[in-house]
């Protein structure tokens, strides 16, 4: 099973690492949502609940943010505290110690700033939330995303020197 789990592992790369390099942010969202998708199966497989609840949480949420973007709408105030709420909720019934808090820290960070017009701000998230994902995904027997992380920092470093001068929306 750990065998599936990191083939999960290196489809949910390949998603998230690609997203970055998006200019829009929906097109952004959407490969998060896949991303996402993979990262459940990954960290249930590994029996992590808490990192596939965060994941669960965060591929519905980047449906809806996807949905809004899309449309080139403004996303809600009310859907960013539902989501907040709804992380909160799930961290403390799967809380199971100090490690497990890195995951609901970084799907806060991920969705406040998925919910900010501006890409920049996913893009700066990505290269911090990529270098914690290596400590945490290391703990949790996670080895091939240590991988993914790294890419992740290559890829949101490039991203926001590609991404510098240009007004996003």
């Amino acid at each position: 099973m750990n065998i599936l789990a990191q083939i999960a592992g290196v489809f949910a790369i390949f998603f998230w690492v690609t997203s970055i390099q998006k200019k829009e942010q929906y097109k952004i969202l959407f490969s998060q949502i896949l991303a996402n998708i993979m990262y459940i199966i990954q960290y249930v497989i590994l029996g992590t609940y808490i990192a596939a609840t965060m994941n669960f949480t965060s591929a519905v949420r980047c449906f809806v943010f996807y949905e809004k973007r899309k449309q080139n709408k403004d996303i809600s105030i009310i859907w960013l505290f539902m989501f907040l709420i709804l992380i909160i909720l799930f961290a403390i019934f799967t809380y199971d110690n100090y490690l497990s808090l890195i995951p609901v820290i970084l799907t806060l960070l991920y969705t406040i700033s998925s919910w900010m017009k501006d890409s920049k701000w996913i893009r700066i998230v990505f290269l911090i939330a990529g270098i914690i994902w290596i400590y945490y995904n290391y703990s949790v027997g996670a080895y091939v995303s240590i991988v993914g992380n790294i890419l992740e920092i290559v890829s949101a470093i490039v991203a926001i020197i590609k991404f510098k001068n240009i007004k996003e929306n």
